[in-house]
């Protein structure tokens, strides 16, 4: 079932659509499927040598297009081009007269190959010849395989005609052929058969665009690799901004609990700064060390500014009086311990100067 399918497409492609355009009328195809071709006799188009050789590769092309656009009769004109080595081989036409038999015989212009029909005949070698065309006859001359010159007749020219044609040439007497020649009956085929040379303009621009396309292929290889590159280093970064942003934020609370302590210890030495005098429970402590065991008891504790005054219960008649106050001056960080002496001889009242451990600061 496949090979008869595919068979069946060769056929349709060995058959496809092919119109010919006369100055009169035009020729439908009685059977044909697949591309269309448009085929211009050569009594519809004409023929003119174009030279461009002085112009850059890459802009014959438009310069070309230029050219058919000044020595076109026509306001809109067609063209098809076979370039030999800086030369265009030019087929123009009337391009609104084209594209109207074309919309008359059901086509979309922009669907349909347009060829001349010198191009769908072998090309010649060298020398002169006269072919016969779908309508009437064309004198060629050939050098080296390379068109020079073609001018179409409506029938064989006279020998008059024949001469002129050569004269315009150029040829010179002794080369030239008195005698017009039998018309070639030559096969049209379906394809050109005179085609753009091997390094012309449209195969050297394919090759020089070629080069362009491979020397920004060479460019945008590196720097497709650095793009990646910094792609992947911002990808990086952003993964540890990420995480640096998530241990801080698991971090906050014991950052703001240390921030706390430390401005809580900085308050307290502040405050201790501001009082230069040792604790009154370190007070107390000295004092405790200078008493005798079992023989006193505390009554009061009075602490202002540096001055202390305490007040003994004496529990025991033994207790010496001199002996306290020179254990508290030997304790240290008591001057000036002074015993005042009261009514009830039980009851001692001392008062004495704290020395200062740490110095007031000041403004």
């Amino acid at each position: 079932m496949y090979s008869l399918f595919r068979r069946a497409l060769r056929a349709l492609r060995l058959n496809p659509r092919v119109f010919f355009h006369f100055p009169d009328h035009v020729q439908r195809p009685e059977t044909g499927f697949g591309k269309v071709t448009w085929v211009l006799a050569r009594a519809s188009c004409h023929f003119k040598l174009v030279d461009l050789s002085h112009v850059p590769l890459r802009a014959r092309a438009q310069a070309l297009s230029l050219q058919v656009a000044q020595f076109s009769p026509y306001p809109a004109s067609g063209h098809h081009a076979v370039w030999q080595n800086g030369r265009a081989l030019v087929w123009y036409w009337d391009q609104s007269e084209v594209e109207r038999g074309m919309r008359e015989a059901g086509l979309a212009p922009q669907r349909a190959r347009v060829l001349p029909e010198g191009v769908l005949y072998a090309p010649g070698i060298s020398g002169l010849r006269l072919i016969r065309n779908l309508q009437g006859v064309e004198a060629q001359c050939w050098q080296d395989n390379r068109l020079l010159q073609s001018r179409w007749w409506k029938e064989v020219p006279g020998a008059a005609e024949w001469l002129a044609f050569q004269r315009d040439l150029g040829l010179a007497g002794e080369r030239r052929q008195p005698d017009v020649p039998p018309p070639l009956a030559l096969e049209l085929h379906h394809t050109p058969q005179l085609s753009s040379s091997a390094g012309s303009e449209v195969a050297g621009w394919r090759d020089e665009r070629f080069l362009y396309a491979l020397l920004a292929l060479a460019l945008a290889t590196p720097t497709a690799w650095i793009g990646a590159q910094l792609i992947k280093s911002e990808l990086a970064q952003r993964a540890v901004l990420a995480s640096t942003t998530e241990l801080e934020r698991k971090a906050a609370p014991q950052r703001d609990a240390r921030e706390q302590a430390l401005r809580a210890a900085a308050r307290s030495q502040a405050l201790q700064a501001l009082d230069p005098y040792p604790s009154q429970l370190e007070l107390m402590a000295r004092v405790a060390s200078a008493l005798p065991k079992g023989a006193t008891t505390l009554k009061e504790w009075d602490f202002r500014d540096g001055k202390l005054k305490i007040v003994l219960a004496i529990q025991n008649d033994a207790f010496s009086s001199s002996a306290l106050v020179g254990a508290l001056q030997t304790a240290g960080g008591f001057e000036n311990v002074q015993v005042a002496p009261g009514n009830d001889p039980k009851v001692l009242a001392i008062s004495m100067d704290v020395a200062a451990v740490r110095q007031t600061p000041h403004a």
